[in-house]
């Protein structure tokens, strides 16, 4: 296959499917991905394609706001690992605010005992509460069935009444340059609040979503005082480390 022909394919792939994988594209089209990796930089260069840490976007396409099943679904071992490491930075007597995320659920069946946990995610609620060592609060406001959680006005109010000492969060993407975001603009708002509302903050962010924005951005980089990741994400972080705002964990 010739490189003019791999790139339409490449492109076809992308508009049809939204992102493309650089791993995918290798093994399908027989090349070494350092070349799918070159295919990839042009066709970002050309206005073609939105480059991401392990593959790149169709411009056309957004970064749609999935289920809760479908999130629960994706990178598992990935959560797990970054639900371990966070895990591990919490201290018995602190109040923790855990957002709606598959990795924040992942999260809450890691945490030691003797904390207060509060949410707004009904899965996270349902996870903790057979649990008596620790303390549960649940935030109310308009059921989404979607996204199994709480927002609004009401979710809003509630969290301000309380003191929160970290605030563990994910999103669909994020940015070095423009921060962490979201597809939900009331989500966006939510998290938003609660980042200037908590005492230290930290965001879940396997490597399949650096580099990538959704819509609505809630978080800078200076607003983070840590992000929790896997791995897989040294990569993107490479050369970057000694410019970061935040502590970096994988």
């Amino acid at each position: 296959m010739l490189p003019a022909e791999r790139h339409h394919a490449i492109l076809s792939r992308a508009k049809e499917t939204g992102t493309v994988r650089t791993t995918e594209l290798a093994r399908d089209f027989g090349v070494a991905e350092e070349t799918i990796r070159r295919d990839l930089d042009l066709l970002a260069k050309r206005g073609l394609l939105h480059r991401a840490h392990g593959g790149a976007l169709d411009p056309s396409a957004g970064l749609p706001e999935l289920s809760q099943n479908e999130r629960e679904a994706l990178q598992f071992q990935e959560k797990r690992h970054l639900s371990l490491l966070a895990a591990s930075l919490v201290k018995a007597g602190e109040t923790l605010l855990l957002d709606a995320s598959s990795t924040a659920l992942e999260l809450a069946a890691h945490l030691p005992a003797g904390v207060r946990v509060i949410s707004y995610s009904l899965p996270v609620i349902e996870r903790l509460a057979p649990r008596s060592d620790l303390e549960l609060i649940q935030l109310g406001g308009v059921y989404e069935p979607k996204g199994r959680r709480f927002s609004g006005i009401l979710t809003e109010s509630a969290v301000l009444s309380i003191k929160v000492d970290r605030f563990f969060f994910s999103g669909r993407g994020m940015d070095l340059e423009r921060g962490v975001s979201e597809p939900n603009p009331d989500q966006a708002r939510l998290k938003s609040l609660m980042l200037r509302h908590a005492a230290w903050c930290c965001a879940l962010l396997d490597h399949t979503k650096l580099g990538l924005r959704s819509d609505y951005f809630f978080a800078r980089p200076e607003d983070l005082d840590a992000v929790v990741t896997d791995p897989s994400a040294k990569s993107f972080f490479k050369g970057k480390l000694r410019a970061l705002p935040f502590q970096l964990y994988l």
